[in-house]
Order: C-alpha cells, then sequence, then structure tokens
C-alpha cells in the first residue's frame, strides 16, 4: 500500500514533533520530597526549587498534622489536617517568590520556607540544596543533600587533606571526634557538581 503525505500533513508532523519538544524541555518538572513529623523545621524543612516543580510532604509519625502556608507567602496552600503514617500533601510551585509554612497543630516544632526561582541552573540546585548541620560542630558534622553525592573531601585551614571517601548517599554523618578546634573546608562532588562549604570545629 502507497502512502502518500500531502506538504500540510507533513508540515503539521514537524509542528507537533516541535512542540513536543519544546514542552519536554520547558516543562520538565522535578518532585521533592520532605519527611513531616513533629520537630521537623528550619533547614529540614527548606528548600530551594524551580517555578513548576512539586514539593511532596510525607507523614513520617502517626499525629495529626498539616502543610499551611503562612500569610505573606507567594502562594496560598493548605493540605487540611491528616493523619497517620504514610500520608501524603503535594503541591506544584508555579510563582517565583518565598513560601512559608508550618504545621497548623504543633507550629512551634514544624515549620519551613519553599523557596521558588526561575531557570534555576543545575549547579544552584546543588548548592542551594545542600545543609550543614550543626555549624559551629563539635562531635559530628550532619550533611544533607537532594542530590545523590558521590564523594567528598575534607581540608584544614592550610589547605591540607584530611580526608577523602567516595559515597553514594544524600546523608553524610561525619566524626569530629579526632579533629582539632578550627576552620576546616568540605568538598562536596555530585555527577558533575563540586562545591566546598566551611565549617567550624569547637
Amino acid at each position: 500500500v502507497l502512502i502518500q503525505l500531502t506538504k500540510n500533513q507533513i508540515d503539521m508532523r514537524k509542528i507537533t514533533f516541535l512542540l513536543f519538544i519544546f514542552s519536554t524541555l520547558c516543562f520538565s518538572q522535578t518532585t521533592y520530597t520532605i519527611d513531616w513529623e513533629n520537630g521537623v523545621n528550619g533547614e529540614d524543612a527548606s528548600l530551594t526549587i524551580d517555578v513548576g516543580d512539586m514539593v511532596t510532604w510525607t507523614w513520617t509519625n502517626s499525629a495529626p498534622h498539616t502543610v499551611t502556608s503562612l500569610s505573606g507567602s507567594q502562594e496560598t496552600f493548605d493540605s487540611g489536617t491528616l493523619t497517620g503514617i504514610g500520608q501524603t500533601f503535594s503541591y506544584t510551585f508555579d510563582e517565583e517568590g518565598i513560601n512559608n509554612y508550618q504545621c497548623d497543630v504543633h507550629p512551634g516544632s514544624m515549620f519551613g520556607t519553599i523557596t521558588v526561582v526561575d531557570n534555576l541552573k543545575t549547579e544552584e540546585y546543588f548548592v542551594r540544596n545542600i545543609k550543614l548541620y550543626p555549624n559551629p560542630a563539635t562531635d559530628v558534622l550532619n550533611v544533607f543533600s537532594l542530590h545523590q553525592l558521590s564523594s567528598y573531601k575534607i581540608f584544614n585551614s592550610l589547605g591540607q587533606l584530611v580526608i577523602q571517601q567516595n559515597v553514594s548517599t544524600q546523608n553524610l554523618k561525619l566524626d569530629l571526634a579526632a579533629y582539632t578546634s578550627g576552620i576546616y573546608f568540605i568538598q562536596l562532588n555530585s555527577d558533575e557538581n563540586q562545591k566546598s562549604f566551611k565549617f567550624l570545629v569547637k
């Protein structure tokens, strides 16, 4: 069977294909998750994301919680009160701006900020979503990254390498018991991204 396409049919196929590519490039969405329970607040409940990204909060204890935007937030969202381990609330952020939120049931211990920016580069995602705590540290330094970490190096204030290790995790718990007091730098690597952060050992 011989199939002949008219010029208009070919042009329409080209347009459809180009629209598909454009929508894939411009409207790709990343979903981030936050474990939501008593005591999750501050850096543990805060993210910097791109316009169009989604955040999903997952209840990790059996207590009742909400995810509720505060007055002055760029966008308004409210999960209502949900109870039970495994409950989730998802919200897609479509506007650039700052969104402070809390659990209305436990406002003093459950709160955070979702910062939404436009056209955030991969490197900026990496840098903005790495958290080191406590800093200053004493015995332990915790490192959290939304991106999978592939390795890290720690240098002292003289630039001397203290430790180097390959990893495959989003969370590091570093033992600082043998470290003397002073300033250190940790170089974190994830795929093609690399960034150094300063921390203090007391």
